[in-house]
């Protein structure tokens, strides 16, 4: 496992905790402007704490089936690389998620949760 699919697997696992995490804030936002921005940051968020728990560990884990390696420092300089694009990628997630809600009707995103159910 090289550096870059290490980088990629950090940011596809970011962007997807950071969609689902920005789903929620999407939906509860006021405004359009404030639900995708609160999306994207709160993608951000969880992009940033995703990449510190899955990049070193996923490193580790790599460099310990090669023989001979300090896997130690090899995951102490994978680890900056992976929180830029971890919070990068859950940014984007979140982004993406926020737009395609903030497009949608209000009705649509309010009955997927069960909020349009009642009557009044």
């Amino acid at each position: 496992m090289s550096e870059v699919s290490i980088y990629s697997t950090v940011a596809a696992i970011a962007a997807l905790l950071g969609m689902i995490a920005g789903r929620v804030f999407a939906i509860e936002g006021g405004r359009r402007l404030s639900s995708i921005l609160a999306a994207a940051y709160m993608g951000a968020g969880v992009g940033l704490m995703s990449a510190v728990l899955v990049g070193p560990t996923l490193t580790l884990a790599a460099q310990t089936f090669n023989a001979g390696s300090s896997t130690w420092f090899d995951a102490l300089d994978v680890a900056g690389t992976a929180l830029l694009w971890g919070t990068f990628a859950g940014a984007a997630g979140g982004l993406a998620i926020g737009i395609l809600i903030a497009l949608l009707p209000s009705s649509w995103s309010k009955k997927s949760l069960g909020f349009g159910s009642e009557k009044h």
